[in-house]
C-alpha cells in the first residue's frame, strides 16, 4: 500500500518542470510525519498498554508451550533445558552453515533484483512504450504502474496462506517464480496491445513476482530463525533474517543499476528487450536456488500423508476392535 500511495503521489508532480521536486519533498513529508506519530504513540511494551509481560502468560499459554516442548523433545529423543537468554549469539559462518539459509538469500537476491527493477522502472517503461496506439505521460504512466502493486499485495497474502497451511515455502516459492518467467515475456509482448492488458498481465505478473519475495522475507526468516540448533536464540534469529534480508537488498540495488545501463547503452525499439531477458533470468535463478529445498518439501508433505493415512487407519482398527 506505501509503494501504490508513494508512486501516485510522486506521479502526480513528475511531469511538470516547476514542481518536479515535489516528487521527493511530499513523500519525505509524509515519512516523517508518520515517524513522529510511531515515536509519540507506539507502545514499546505490552506493560504500557496494560498487558501482562512475555513472562507472565496465562496458564493455557504455559501448558501448550510444554506440550509442544514435550513433542518435540519426544521427537529429538533428548530433552533442551537450555535458557534462551544463555544461548549465546552465532556469527556470520555459523548462520550460513543454517540449512536453508544460503539458498533462500540467494533466491532472495534474485527476487528483489525482479521487484525493485519493476518498482523503480516500471513507470518510465510505461512511459515509453504505446499502449493501444496511445502514449501517456510521467503522471499516468505512475499511475499505471500501481498494478503491479496492487497484484503484489495479493499475491503476498495468498503465499502466506499457502505457506501456513502447507508449510512448504519452498514449493510455493518455486511455482510463483517459474510462473513468473513466462509472465514476464507475455507482458513485454503482449502489454502494448490494449490497455486491459497492460493492466491485466501487469497485475498477474505482481502477484507471482511479489508473493515469493514477501514470504522469504517474512515466514521463512523467522522459520530458519527456529532451527533445532539455535532454538530459542533471538539473536541467532536476527542474524539469520539479517542475512536473508541483505542479501536482496543487494539485488534490489543492483537491478535498477543494471537496468540504466542497458538503457542508456540502447535507443529506439527494443531499448527494453536485454532488460526482460536479465528479469527472466534473474526469476529462472531463483527458483533454481530453491529446488533442492523443494525437493525436501516434498518428501516431507509425502512422510506426513503417510502418518496421517497410518494414523486414520489405527484409528478405524481400535473402533472395530472397541464395537
Amino acid at each position: 500500500v506505501g509503494n501504490i500511495l508513494g508512486g501516485l503521489v510522486a506521479g502526480a508532480e513528475a511531469d511538470s518542470l516547476s514542481t518536479w521536486g515535489l516528487s521527493f519533498i511530499l513523500p519525505a513529508i509524509v515519512i516523517s510525519g508518520i515517524g513522529v506519530v510511531v515515536f509519540l504513540f507506539l507502545p514499546t511494551t505490552p506493560q504500557a498498554v496494560g498487558l501482562p509481560a512475555p513472562s507472565q502468560s496465562n496458564k493455557d499459554e504455559d501448558e501448550e508451550r510444554l506440550i509442544r516442548s514435550l513433542q518435540n523433545n519426544s521427537e529429538d529423543g533428548e530433552e533442551d533445558e537450555r535458557d534462551p537468554n544463555d544461548i549465546p549469539a552465532i556469527s556470520f559462518i555459523q548462520a550460513l552453515r543454517i540449512p536453508g539459509v544460503l539458498e533462500f538469500s540467494i533466491a532472495l537476491f534474485f527476487a528483489k533484483l525482479v521487484c525493485y527493477t519493476f518498482l523503480f522502472c516500471l513507470p518510465n517503461y510505461v512511459n515509453s512504450i504505446t499502449i493501444g496506439n496511445v502514449s501517456y505521460p510521467p503522471d499516468k504512466s505512475a499511475d499505471i504502474a500501481t498494478f503491479y502493486d496492487f497484484g503484489g499485495i495479493l499475491g503476498s497474502i495468498i503465499c502466506g496462506l499457502l505457506a501456513d497451511r502447507t508449510n512448504s515455502n519452498a514449493i510455493i516459492c518455486v511455482v510463483f517464480q517459474i510462473f513468473s518467467v513466462p509472465l514476464l515475456y507475455l507482458y513485454y509482448t503482449q502489454g502494448g496491445v490494449s490497455m486491459a492488458a497492460q493492466l491485466g498481465l501487469m497485475f498477474v505478473l505482481g502477484f507471482f513476482s511479489n508473493g515469493p519475495y514477501a514470504l522469504i522475507t517474512t515466514a521463512v526468516s523467522a522459520d530458519l530463525g527456529t532451527c533445532e540448533s539455535i532454538r530459542g536464540s533471538a539473536q541467532a534469529l536476527a542474524t539469520v533474517s539479517a542475512i536473508i534480508d541483505g542479501t536482496g537488498s543487494v539485488g534490489a540495488a543492483i537491478g535498477p543499476y543494471i537496468t540504466s545501463v542497458i538503457i542508456n547503452n540502447k535507443s529506439g525499439p527494443g531499448t527494453y528487450e536485454d532488460v526482460f531477458y536479465v528479469l527472466m533470468a534473474s526469476a529462472f535463478i531463483a527458483a533454481v536456488c530453491l529446488f533442492r529445498l523443494m525437493v525436501k518439501d516434498i518428501q516431507n508433505l509425502r512422510t506426513r500423508r503417510i502418518r496421517r493415512l497410518t494414523l486414520s487407519a489405527s484409528i478405524q482398527v481400535d473402533r472395530r476392535h472397541i464395537d
